[in-house]
Order: C-alpha cells, then sequence, then structure tokens
C-alpha cells in the first residue's frame, strides 16, 4: 500500500504519547505512598483538566473535543452526586460512553456554533434529560433499563455486553486513527480507555476522578497536537511542511545538505488525469522520499516540490541516496484504474497483460551542501534550487550538484 511506511510512523507518533500517560497513570497508583498523596488532589485534577481540555477545544472549535470532555465530566459528576443509585448510574456510563464516542469520532468537524455542533450537545442533552427521568422513577427501572442483572465478566463489574461495546469502540477508533491520521482520534481512543480503567474500579470514587484526569489530559495533549499538526504537517502527504521546513533550516549548522526535488511535467500529469490521481502521485514520491536513506529528513515544500536534509553529510555523500529514490520511482509500474485512482504495482508478472493506462512518474533534484561559498541556509537553498533548474534543463529524471559543492 502507498501510505503502509507513513501510517506505521504516524501510528506510533500518535499513540505513544497517550499510551505512555495511561501507563504513567497505572504505575502511579501502584506507588502507596504516592497514591496516598495524589488522592486529595483527584477531583482537583479531573475537573480542572477536562475543563482545560473544554476551554482549549472552544478556543480551537474542535467540537469533538469539547463534547468528549463534556461527557466525562458529567460522568463524573453524576456519579458523585446520585450515591442512592451510583451502581446503576455507573453502568450506564458504561454504555452510553463508547456510544458517545463513536457519534464524536464520525461526525465531521464543522465547528461549535454550527448545526452540526448544535446536534451533538443536543444529543448529549437529550440523553442527560432521559437519565435524570429515569433517577426520577426509581432505580428499578433503571435497572431493567441497562439489564443490571446480566452477569458480569469474572474480572470486572461490568456486563460483557458493555465490555465488547467498550472493545469494539476501540477498534473503530483505531481504524479512524489509520484511516484519518490525526491526533484527534487518538486523544479519543486514550480517554476512552483511562475512563474505562476509571470506571472499573468500582466504589473507588478518587481512582474515578484520577483516571478520568487523565482522559482530560489526553484530550487537552490531543488539542494542542492537532493544532500543531495543522501548523507544521502537511495534510496530503503526512510529511512535515514549509513551517517546518524553515524551522529545520534556521537550527542547521556547519555540514549539512539540502536536496531539493521536483515531480516532472506534474501540471500536465495534473490536467491529463485529474488532480485527485496527481494528489496520489504526490502521496506515493512523499513515500518513497521518506524512505531515504543516509538520514535524509523529507518535507512538503510546495505544490509538487519536496525537499530533503541531510544533516551532517556533503552532497557527494548524499547523491547515491537520492539517486537511489530517484531510480526506484522511475522503474515504478503505475497502472491507472480511472476513475478509482492510481495504484501502484512494483512488479507484475510477465503474461499478465498491459494495463489500459499505464505511466511513468519521474523527479528532478537539485543538490547543494554547506560551504566556504554558501555558507547559510538560505544560500545553500538557493544554490539547490538552482541545480534543480539545471537538472530539468539537462533533460529531467536526473540529479544535479551545485557548483559549490564540496567534496
Amino acid at each position: 500500500m502507498v501510505h503502509s511506511v507513513i501510517t506505521v510512523r504516524r501510528l506510533v507518533s500518535l499513540l505513544a504519547p497517550g499510551a505512555l500517560l495511561l501507563c504513567a497513570a497505572l504505575a502511579l497508583q501502584q506507588q502507596e505512598s504516592v497514591w496516598k498523596a495524589v488522592v486529595p488532589y483527584a477531583a482537583f485534577l479531573c475537573f480542572g483538566s477536562l475543563t482545560a481540555g473544554a476551554l482549549l477545544s472552544w478556543y480551537h472549535n474542535y467540537s469533538r473535543v469539547l463534547c468528549a470532555a463534556f461527557v466525562v465530566g458529567l460522568t463524573v459528576w453524576g456519579l458523585g452526586s446520585t450515591a442512592a443509585v451510583a451502581d446503576v448510574t455507573r453502568l450506564a456510563a458504561a454504555f452510553l460512553l463508547p456510544l458517545n464516542f463513536i457519534l464524536f469520532a464520525v461526525l465531521k468537524e464543522r465547528g461549535l456554533t454550527t448545526f452540526n455542533g448544535l446536534i451533538k450537545l443536543g444529543l448529549i442533552g437529550v440523553q442527560v434529560a432521559a437519565l435524570f427521568q429515569l433517577t426520577q422513577s426509581g432505580t428499578d427501572r433503571l435497572r431493567s433499563f441497562f439489564r443490571l442483572s446480566e452477569d458480569a465478566s469474572a474480572w470486572t463489574w461490568m456486563p460483557w455486553s458493555a465490555v465488547l461495546l467498550f472493545s469494539m469502540t476501540a477498534l473503530f477508533l483505531i481504524a479512524l486513527i489509520l484511516l484519518r491520521q490525526t491526533n484527534v482520534e487518538a486523544g479519543l481512543l486514550w480517554a476512552l480507555a483511562a475512563v474505562f480503567v476509571g470506571l472499573h474500579q468500582a466504589g473507588e470514587q478518587a481512582a474515578l476522578y484520577f483516571y478520568c484526569g487523565g482522559a482530560g489530559m489526553v484530550l487537552v495533549f490531543s488539542v494542542l497536537e492537532h493544532g500543531f499538526d495543522l501548523a507544521y504537517r502537511d495534510e496530503l502527504t503526512g510529511l512535515p511542511g514549509r513551517r517546518a521546513f524553515n524551522e529545520v533550516l534556521r537550527q542547521l549548522r556547519r555540514r549539512y545538505t539540502i536536496a531539493m526535488c521536483d515531480v516532472d511535467h506534474f501540471k500536465e500529469f495534473n490536467d491529463t488525469y485529474g488532480h485527485d490521481v496527481g494528489d496520489q502521485v504526490l502521496k506515493i514520491v512523499a513515500t518513497r522520499l521518506l524512505n531515504i536513506r543516509g538520514g535524509g529528513r523529507a518535507f512538503r515544500y510546495g505544490g509538487e516540490e519536496f525537499a530533503v536534509i541531510f544533516n551532517g553529510r556533503s552532497a557527494a555523500e548524499v547523491q547515491p541516496f537520492v539517486d537511489g529514490v530517484r531510480e526506484a520511482i522511475a522503474a515504478m509500474d503505475l497502472s491507472l484504474n480511472l476513475p478509482d485512482g492510481i495504484v501502484e504495482k512494483a512488479s507484475r508478472e510477465p503474461e499478465t497483460p498491459e494495463p489500459h493506462h499505464s505511466v511513468t512518474i519521474t523527479i528532478s533534484v537539485g543538490l547543494a551542501d554547506h560551504s566556504s561559498r554558501a555558507d547559510t541556509p538560505e544560500v545553500v537553498l538557493e544554490a539547490a534550487d538552482a541545480a534543480l533548474y539545471r537538472a530539468k534543463e539537462a533533460g529531467r529524471n536526473c540529479v544535479e550538484l551545485a557548483e559549490n559543492f564540496s567534496s
């Protein structure tokens, strides 16, 4: 698959922070002395972090994260204020929370003051009103409604159906993470896991506060990371974008090489096959550049242009790595299955018929490194860009070194 490498790396970066936070919370609870010191502040941690997540979501107009923080906060408040029906309320949360998380993940992000955002808030209000009405009707009706008599699993008070619902929701969120590769879905996944651990420890209000506070911290982190991705990561290819490139450029010192890469005849390709197919080509090139050897770090520079920075290497050292990627891209057999898009076939059996639409994409590359004649990143970048134009004038599908490269 075109996105296999990008997906694996993104999956690690998306899932690792939440996993580490949850593991740290579990480890903290095992340390009795530390846990006793934390317990008095658990409620402040819980409602403080959930409030922070809601406010940040409101500021950034992320209705899904705000609704998730709101639902978790209502759950904690409901469990703490309805002692008479705490067991039934806890069971209601075990069923309703996963369903709400699925809803927030599925609905598109349309902001808070739009019809879509009001639907989310309205559905939360309907659930709160329904639970309040059932509570006023007595615990027997609540028990019947949520089937409290159902057999629980061996390791938790929750019925198997509730555990299964949490599991299915987690798998659904993981699938969305693989598909969308955004921090919002990752935040919802780990927030759900933290709430599940808190609900699992029935009767321990401090533990519920602590883990739901952890859920709030995960949501805060997801909002901040999502904002960072929007600013610094290219949405189409998953590579760091122009702003990230400029920041890395300012940090370069002494020995380094910049490679400027451009997809050949990309405008004509777009005009012929359409922008959707052109986007798929950019993703394929991005995947190849992401895997470049020699320690290169790839960026989406803009349009059909990519940049790769090699820190600690000269242009002569980098050239074989760049040339290898160029040859690999030119050797790819790309068959267009219009209108479905483009499918990469790394190899095809000799007896297989030729595809109806077969194309080859190539890239041109310009290399420049730090030297006495190009002693700043801006000058090296200009030299690499000039070398790229020479590569295009030389017939494309080649690598040109700047005249000031060091041997």
